[in-house]
């Protein structure tokens, strides 16, 4: 028993530090647009060109794309920093799918789904993002798209406070900084993804009895239950699509709310805790959204593997 438990720990921790390794590339090169955007006097061109509300959305679909939840966690870096607007940061929550892609990939039955998931999450994400930011955007006249008055306002208030603390402003400076952020985040996401994959792959079971009720309930439950920021709910969507269990636009719902580590380190690092539930609701709702018209458009069984 003892065994089987170490055992367990041993994959839980090694997937863990796989996870988290091949996202720190992606950390970095976030940080680093951080720190050179904040240092530089074209911050405000470079800042407007990742607020665009129509072309950030897309864009933060389509990087969302990339396997594991690398993106996710750079996405809401972005965000914090105020470099991204809300729109965006769901755009790249929506068409994150972790694990569940390669598990599609994987079996022959579920292969023939894996394009039209792709496709549905990216196009979904980049309207929902869209109308996000719209509707930001006409409830803040005349203020700008992101948070903050200019993207990245609290970055350089901090430089200018104190004289010594821009030091850094260098090219080598700017990559020593950057390299510090990210180390820093990447361990806070390994502490995290060991924790929640141990509960996740723990509770496996129950999350697919939860995921077994029929009906337009089941895309409101797989929105939920993409929530859990654990590559074993990803799994589980994977897999009860697989048995037929899930129908598809259920898969895309719990996908769609399932960003991986994003939302983590939007509670931790994000200073606004209404703007994080106001995050996690429009996340939800746009999942739960996209779920219910695939399952209202669609008969029942029509659009099961």
């Amino acid at each position: 028993m003892e065994l089987h438990i170490l055992e367990h720990l041993s994959e839980v921790l090694s997937e863990s530090l796989s996870h988290t390794v091949l996202m720190l590339p992606f950390l970095f090169v976030v940080f680093l647009v951080v720190e050179a955007v904040s240092h530089r006097t074209s911050s405000p061109k470079i800042g407007r060109a990742f607020s665009q509300p129509f072309l950030g959305p897309l864009a933060a679909a389509l990087l969302g794309l990339i396997p594991q939840c690398g993106f996710s966690v750079a996405a809401t870096t972005l965000f914090v920093e105020g470099v991204i607007p809300m729109g965006s940061l769901i755009s790249a929550y929506i068409s994150t799918s972790d694990e569940a892609l390669p598990i599609m990939l994987a079996d022959r039955t579920t292969m023939p789904w894996v394009l039209p998931l792709i496709l549905t999450k990216v196009v979904w994400g980049t309207v929902a993002g869209i109308c996000i930011n719209a509707a930001i955007s006409l409830r803040n006249k005349p203020a700008a798209h992101v948070r903050t008055g200019s993207p990245t306002e609290h970055v350089r208030c901090s430089c200018e406070s104190a004289s010594s603390q821009c030091a850094h402003q260098g090219a080598i400076g700017i990559a020593s900084h950057a390299v510090s952020r990210a180390l820093r985040i990447a361990a806070m996401v390994f502490v995290l993804s060991a924790v929640f994959n141990l509960i996740g792959h723990a509770a496996q079971g129950r999350i697919y009895t939860a995921l077994s009720r029929q009906g337009l309930l089941q895309p409101v439950v797989a929105a939920v239950v993409g929530l859990i920021p654990s590559c074993a709910t990803s799994v589980a969507l994977a897999e009860g699509f697989r048995a037929g269990i899930l129908s598809f636009p259920s898969v895309v719902s719990g996908l769609s709310a399932n960003s991986g580590l994003g939302l983590l380190i939007l509670v931790k690092e994000s200073p606004n805790k209404t703007e994080v539930v106001t995050v996690v609701a429009l996340l939800v709702f746009a999942a739960v959204v996209a779920g219910l018209l695939g399952s209202i458009i669609f008969p029942p069984g029509y659009l099961t593997n």
